[in-house]
């Protein structure tokens, strides 16, 4: 005899009620590996650059064909971003901003202004378990439903740091309020939140190997997240200098294994600090649409915008010509020699040679 289920709180193992149930229960994928209603955690010692990947993090979002970083879901959604620095504040944050938007053409610059917006506010929204009932704990909830109501236009929020962000709260002692006030943030404004929050200081000294819970304090909260991005530096033991800016997976439940950064990915910085993957993608991000050059735009049904010619250089060999009108006569009799060197009358093939490659060597 055989019984069938018909209970509502249980999902019976069958083929068609577990196809219902994931079909009403997917949410939205925003970050790889990380889903609306979730929260996620960008962890980074120090001055290691966590406030320029959560910008660039942001401007792919908004730019879904443009990988910057390659966090995005590959969806070619255009995503927004509430970006909270709370940390470095406004007058720290909007130079570097206002620096990476001479990174982009005018139409770049158009489509990010209605997809990345920063909150200006610099209220914590948590407080010690300890002040409950007093003005800051009034004040910390109120900050937090401002947050919420703003958060609720937005795909993204990025909270940069939650040091700052918890006001008198304690990583350790007061790690379920932290998980309640970030876990109400992403269901009711219906967002992904993606935390920055600094390693434990062995895991910044290196005295401690990097891994899921390198994050410091917050063990409740962090084990609950799903996804972790770790960025650091490779710094010269010698002399002190950065050699690389890296960054990868600690925690990925929901990429697939072979999308997980399990090595770390070099990143790379644009001459306006600007973070990415790839400097093409820079170039094009520069050159999406010159101003009143047509060529440069997308063309109709295109997925991908059209890649532009950098420079006519590049690409033919051309001739270093001679201006004599300033040599002496002596030096016009040198300029005549059909031997190489500095005054040999092969020296301007020569450099053209070179700088198409087709020099010998």
């Amino acid at each position: 005899m055989t019984t069938v289920l018909h209970d509502e709180d249980v999902i019976a193992l069958s083929e068609e009620d577990i196809d219902e149930n994931l079909a009403s229960s997917n949410k939205e994928q925003i970050l790889k590996g990380l889903f609306r209603g979730s929260v996620g955690f960008l962890i980074a010692p120090p001055d290691s650059g966590k406030s320029y990947l959560s910008l660039s993090i942001a401007y792919e979002l908004a730019l879904p064909e443009y990988p910057l970083i390659g966090v995005g879901d590959g969806e070619n959604k255009v995503l927004r971003t509430l970006i909270w620095p709370i940390e470095d504040s406004l007058p720290g944050t909007l130079p570097r901003i206002k620096a990476h938007l001479a990174e982009f053409s005018t139409s770049i610059k158009e489509r990010l202004k209605s997809s990345i917006g920063i909150y200006k506010h610099s209220d914590p929204i948590c407080s010690s378990g300890s002040s409950k009932h007093t003005k800051e704990w009034e004040d910390a909830s109120r900050a937090l439903e401002k947050l919420i109501a703003t958060a609720k236009e937005y795909d993204l929020v990025i909270i940069d740091t939650l040091r700052d962000a918890i006001g008198s709260a304690d990583v350790v002692v007061d790690d379920y309020y932290i998980r309640i006030v970030l876990e109400r943030i992403a269901n009711e404004a219906d967002v992904a939140v993606l935390v920055v929050h600094h390693p434990t200081k062995d895991v910044s000294r290196g005295k401690d190997i990097i891994n899921s819970v390198s994050g410091s304090g917050l063990s409740s909260t962090l084990s609950k997240s799903k996804l972790h991005l770790y960025l650091d530096q490779l710094i010269d033991k010698k002399d002190g200098t950065v050699q690389e800016t890296r960054l990868r997976h600690i925690k990925a439940n929901y990429v697939p294994f072979d999308q997980q950064w399990r090595k770390p990915i070099r990143l790379h910085w644009s001459n306006n600090s600007l973070l990415h993957v790839d400097q093409e993608v820079v170039i094009q991000l520069r050159n999406d649409q010159l101003d009143g050059d047509g060529e440069n735009e997308k063309k109709p049904g295109a997925d991908k915008p059209v890649k532009r010619r950098l420079s006519r250089l590049s690409e033919e060999p051309g001739l270093i010509h001679r201006d004599d009108s300033l040599l002496s006569e002596e030096s016009k009799r040198l300029a005549q020699q059909t031997t190489h060197g500095p005054f040999g009358g092969g020296m301007a093939s020569e450099l053209s040679e070179l700088r198409t490659g087709k020099l010998s060597k």
